[in-house]
């Protein structure tokens, strides 16, 4: 069964990245080896070049102490009404023919270079779940492309939760999509938890689901534990729970699919750091959502609770 969870009790430390960026080799305005180096002066670890229908060779930025690895977005056709397919492919070292290819076998041929594949901003596409159910193979969605709110439509998290709910096991994943050279960097990343900074590592976190991704707050902890929760006879009874801890956020959500779920609000002039949540009414998954007193957010992976989930 996936543990995400295992993230948070693994040797290892946290590395900051961004999977999702543009260079001058395709629309972006600065140049590869400048946009790696304005991403590794920010305090990023690694940087995935995700240049439109190109791949560049990005090992001489590669450091000891920074991670260049090689990408690319591809584009291929929507057999489904719906407009193309944005899809960022990490870890591939050879352009993908995509202009006439079925969605599938395009995250098929990602997936044989050794890459993975990530379903880009459905929400700025106006992709449908009839357009990305069909899909096969891919590790994670955007859940918040940062570019994309240059109209208002950077988060899909509703789009996250059908296919958790209705398809399976996916990550969500935030990511800038940096075209620019200030206004859209260093705003949303994943925190991914490695033994060490290398490719090899960082691969297998990211497939693992052991990461999370944010706009600035984090999670702390997260584990499965056991609480008391009121039965109907006055009583008590013994329940799962999920619980997390976090930097100082004025809201924690816990999500599972459909209505199941809990919202915890801190009081007017604090904060919270911790909460719980009892699994009482047959939950599929449930991930978290976490909002700091500046309004951004940090989104974990789903816990998956049972074995049908998967």
């Amino acid at each position: 069964m996936l543990d995400v969870l295992a993230a948070f009790r693994r040797p290892g430390r946290w590395y900051r990245g961004n999977v999702h960026c543009h260079s001058t080799a395709s629309d972006g305005r600065l140049s590869i080896t400048d946009r790696f180096a304005a991403y590794r002066d920010a305090g990023y670890d690694f940087l995935v070049l995700t240049d439109h229908r190109k791949v560049s060779d990005v090992s001489a930025c590669s450091d000891g102490d920074f991670l260049a690895i090689s990408g690319s977005e591809i584009h291929p056709p929507n057999p489904y009404g719906g407009d193309r397919y944005h899809i960022v492919a990490i870890n591939i070292h050879e352009r993908i023919p995509d202009e006439e290819m079925h969605p599938n076998e395009a995250i098929a041929a990602i997936l044989s270079q050794g890459g993975e594949a990530v379903i880009c901003h459905p929400y700025w596409c106006g992709h449908t779940f009839q357009d990305l159910a069909p899909l096969r193979g891919y590790l994670a969605v955007e859940v918040y492309n940062d570019t994309c709110m240059g109209i208002g439509r950077g988060y899909s998290e509703s789009h996250w939760d059908e296919l958790l709910d209705h398809v399976g096991p996916c990550w969500g994943m935030a990511t800038d999509d940096a075209h620019g050279t200030e206004h859209d960097c260093f705003h949303a990343w994943v925190m991914v938890h490695a033994p060490e900074l290398s490719l090899a590592a960082i691969l297998e976190s990211l497939r693992q689901g052991h990461f999370y991704s944010t706009q600035g707050p984090a999670f702390e902890h997260m584990e499965m534990r056991t609480t008391e929760v009121p039965d109907a006879d006055d009583g008590v009874r013994v329940v799962p729970a999920l619980a997390i801890r976090t930097s100082p956020v004025q809201a924690i959500c816990f999500m599972g699919h459909r209505w199941r779920g809990k919202r915890v609000l801190a009081s007017e002039g604090s904060a919270l750091v911790e909460a719980e949540y009892p699994i009482l009414n047959g939950e599929k998954y449930v991930r978290v959502e976490i909002v700091d007193e500046r309004g951004r957010k940090a989104w974990s992976q789903p816990v998956f609770l049972n074995a049908e989930s998967l």
